[in-house]
């Protein structure tokens, strides 16, 4: 901005020297000439600047007010209602007297032929966020989320 200020005070100050009526140096007119248009370009460029800064600072408002609308359901929800299956609240019961539980053992409590059935009913129920998943070695166990203060399990009449 100094340098903006002192290139408008020099421009001014050879606009001065010479009054209208006068004779100019074509090459002083020239200069000058070049130094208004230097100068008017520099300020156009400066409030596309400022635009451009305005209109970032917005998006990135926007991004954060979307980001925080995401975390704050979790913080803000005190009781949600889930409608489960009986087959998915055995399941839950069972994972919860075990402590943890993967496919295979899923499998065989539920005497299914397969790992699939088990894997994708354990998926579903970690999808929902009913069931914590955890790594360990090259099996995945799956344990209870513990939100049963704020969770309501429905099931249906058996």
């Amino acid at each position: 901005m100094k340098e903006l200020d002192a290139l408008k005070s020099e421009v001014e100050e050879l606009s001065k020297e010479t009054p209208p009526g006068e004779s100019h140096d074509s090459d002083a007119d020239g200069v000058t000439a070049l130094l208004r248009y230097m100068l008017e370009e520099r300020e156009r460029t400066n409030k596309k600047l400022d635009e451009m800064k305005e209109k970032i600072i917005a998006l990135g408002n926007a991004v954060k007010s979307i980001y925080m609308s995401e975390q704050q359901p979790e913080q803000v929800q005190e009781r949600m209602e889930v409608a489960l299956s009986g087959i998915d609240t055995a399941v839950l019961d069972f994972i919860q007297s075990k402590g943890m539980a993967c496919a295979d053992d899923l499998m065989e409590f539920m005497k299914y032929r397969g790992r699939n059935g088990a894997c994708a009913r354990l998926n579903r129920l970690y999808m929902r966020g009913l069931l914590e998943r955890h790594q360990l070695g090259h099996k995945v166990y799956y344990r209870y989320a513990g939100k049963a203060t704020n969770t309501l399990i429905i099931s249906p009449p058996q």
